[in-house]
């Protein structure tokens, strides 16, 4: 009799220590699970953190070099709008071949006379000045821009120069300053018969 109940208090002992391990068998693959989503979560935090300031920083990046590209514009824009305004002081000064002074110019002198004055040096010769820029088309042309004309026959040398005041809004030409023969210091606009047919080039020295 003792046997059997010996025999029964040592089975229910190891039932209660067997669901004990199961127990603990399944405690720690609940930790282990909820430790491994744990370290997914804080990489995934991370990932997106990485990501999100990378966004950023590129984001800034980008805004940065807009206003840097606007503020170069602005400037662009302020200094041609100056160099106009002081090309237009000298209007009606006469012309004299090889003069670049206020009291009289040639096309080149007077070209190089006011670029001078803003920090600008050109060649002193008009068909030498069409390489102090940047070569620009017609249909881009803007004021402020070098325009190249040949000279009284028409043929394929530069002989005149002058600066683009205003350019037509449907692009079909431009008006420009420049020391002309007879009339000196003045405006003209490329469609005017003396000029029309004698166009050779431009170029942008303000960048």
């Amino acid at each position: 009799m003792f046997h059997r109940f010996a025999r029964e208090a040592d089975y229910q002992y190891f039932c209660i220590m067997k669901n004990k391990q199961s127990i603990t068998n399944r405690l720690r693959a609940i930790n282990s699970t909820l430790f491994f989503t744990l370290l997914i979560v804080v990489a995934s935090g991370l990932n997106f953190n990485a990501g999100a300031q990378e966004l950023v920083a590129r984001k800034h990046g980008t805004v940065m070099e807009q206003m840097e590209q606007s503020s170069l514009r602005h400037n662009q824009r302020s200094v041609v709008s100056e160099l106009l305004s002081y090309a237009f002081k000298f209007r009606g000064v006469p012309y004299r071949h090889g003069a670049m002074s206020p009291r009289a110019f040639d096309c080149s002198g007077f070209t190089s006379y006011v670029f001078k004055q803003f920090g600008f040096n050109l060649d002193r010769r008009s068909s030498a000045q069409i390489n102090d820029g940047r070569r620009v088309s017609r249909k881009d042309l803007q004021p402020g821009d070098l325009v190249f004309f040949n000279g009284r026959a028409i043929g394929n040398r530069i002989g005149h120069v002058g600066i683009v005041t205003e350019v037509d809004k449907n692009g079909s030409g431009f008006k420009f300053i420049h020391a002309a023969v007879h009339s000196g210091i003045t405006e003209s606009h490329s469609s005017e018969r003396y000029y029309s047919p004698r166009y050779m080039g431009a170029c942008r020295v303000i960048e």
